[in-house]
């Protein structure tokens, strides 16, 4: 029901905005009633599209945020901007992040550091500064975006899937932490989805079996409260599930198969 994330706040922060899975997060947090949405990722010229959309068709009131959560600090520097805004974040996507696909050695040094520190320690350090907000008022939820790679081996694109694995593991203990503190904290896994991402990481287009971007949202916001993980999609439960029962040996010599095709060396950032 559209009430029923209200019941954490009104205002919510969504990292990695811009595009994909971030920009649909905003636009649902808006049709469900929250007033205030601060809409945070590097484009600004996407986030004042999203901004003038939302607040076009609903009443939420969309905040842009420019910042790069991959530079040191830079979570510190969004705490003090909410803070000066007069916010308390209710709900919190922490959903920034890229992926590189490529061997190691042949990928870019730096940007393979930068995708560490964005999709893992801005993650941490984000959930950091909100979460004693959020314990302090016994009430709020985080929603942290894994991918389905963070729980199978994948070779070619060995550090993006090392650091959705640690995110997937980082918010599944996170939710236990928070059991009884009026916290919700739910991971979220999903696949194939039809954003700027895949194309941009350098991996083919598939006619099926990809998701949208609204499918994560929708099944994400179905378990927030329920679970610690949701897995986005019939295929990519059977995918996620389906691989605890096989010998790692054969699990690798399978994803070694499908990855070796999808070999690339762009990147896509939200």
């Amino acid at each position: 029901m559209a009430q029923d994330l209200l019941r954490y706040g009104t205002t919510a922060l969504v990292t990695g905005a811009s595009s994909g899975i971030g920009a649909a997060f905003c636009r649902e947090l808006a049709k469900r009633g929250f007033s205030t949405i601060v809409a945070v990722a590097r484009r600004g010229d996407r986030l004042e599209a999203l901004q003038q959309e939302i607040q076009a068709s609903t009443q939420a009131k969309v905040i842009p945020i420019i910042i790069d959560l991959e530079k040191p600090f830079a979570a510190d520097e969004l705490l003090v901007r909410t803070n000066e805004l007069g916010l308390s974040i209710d709900l919190l996507v922490n959903n920034a992040g890229f992926g590189l696909l490529g061997a190691l050695e042949t990928v870019d040094r730096a940007r393979l550091l930068g995708m560490i520190d964005l999709n893992c320690r801005a993650v941490v350090d984000v959930a950091a500064q909100y979460l004693s907000g959020m314990k302090e008022r016994r009430r709020g939820a985080m929603i942290i975006t894994s991918s389905v790679v963070g729980a199978v081996p994948a070779p070619w694109f060995s550090v993006y899937a090392a650091t959705k694995s640690f995110d997937l593991y980082f918010g599944e203990a996170l939710h236990a932490e928070c059991l009884g503190s009026g916290v919700d904290v739910l991971t979220v896994l999903p696949g194939l989805t039809r954003t700027e991402f895949h194309a941009g990481a350098g991996l083919r287009d598939y006619h099926s079996p990809y998701r949208s971007a609204e499918h994560v949202v929708q099944s994400s916001f179905r378990a927030l409260g329920r679970k610690a993980i949701v897995v986005d999609g019939v295929f990519n439960k059977v995918l996620v599930h389906g691989s605890r029962f096989l010998p790692r040996t054969i699990l690798l010599t399978i994803s070694r198969y499908v990855m070796r095709m999808e070999l690339g060396s762009t990147s896509t950032r939200g």
